[in-house]
C-alpha cells in the first residue's frame, strides 16, 4: 500500500515520537500509524532474541488501531451487520502490514511463521523468514 497524502505529511511528527507512547489511532490516525511503523516495525527484526517480545507490542498497538477502525451498525430489529472495518482503516491496516513486510525483507535473521491479527474482516499478515528467504503467507486484503 502506498502512502496515503495523510500518512506522508506525518514523516517529521514520526521521527519524534516516543517508541513507548505513539499517541492514540483515535485522535490522529496517520501519525499513530506512521508513528508505529517508523518507531516500532522498524525494529522487529533486529535480533532473533527480541523478535517475540517486540511482534507482541506490535500487536498490541495493533489491536488498538483495529479497535478504532472496526464498527458495528445496528440494523433494525436489533440486529448488527457484524461489523467492518473502514475504509480507513483497511488503508492504514495494509500500510502496517506492507512496512512489517519490508522490514522482514531487509533483516538479517531467518524467524518461524509469525501471525499479526487484524480486523474480522480482513485477512491477518502471516510472514517468516526460512533461509535467508522471506514467505509471506497472507496479508489484509486477502481473507479466504
Amino acid at each position: 500500500m502506498a502512502k496515503t497524502p495523510e500518512i506522508r505529511a506525518e514523516k517529521g511528527a514520526a521521527k519524534d515520537a516516543d517508541r513507548h507512547n505513539l499517541g492514540d489511532p483515535v485522535a490522529d490516525a496517520a501519525k499513530w500509524v506512521r508513528a508505529l511503523t517508523t518507531k516500532r516495525v522498524s525494529d522487529l527484526f533486529k535480533t532473533e532474541k527480541g523478535l517475540e517480545g517486540h511482534w507482541k507490542q506490535v500487536q498490541q498497538e495493533v489491536v488498538r488501531g483495529n479497535k478504532h477502525f472496526f464498527a458495528t451498525k445496528t440494523e433494525p430489529g436489533g440486529y448488527n451487520d457484524g461489523g467492518k472495518t473502514s475504509p480507513e482503516g483497511k488503508k492504514m491496516i495494509a500500510f502496517i502490514a506492507d512496512a512489517v513486510v519490508g522490514a522482514a525483507k531487509g533483516s538479517k535473521i531467518d524467524f518461524p511463521l509469525q501471525e499479526m491479527k487484524f480486523n474480522s474482516d480482513m485477512a491477518w499478515l502471516k510472514i517468516e523468514k526460512v533461509a535467508g528467504k522471506v514467505k509471506v503467507k497472507s496479508t489484509p486484503g486477502t481473507k479466504k
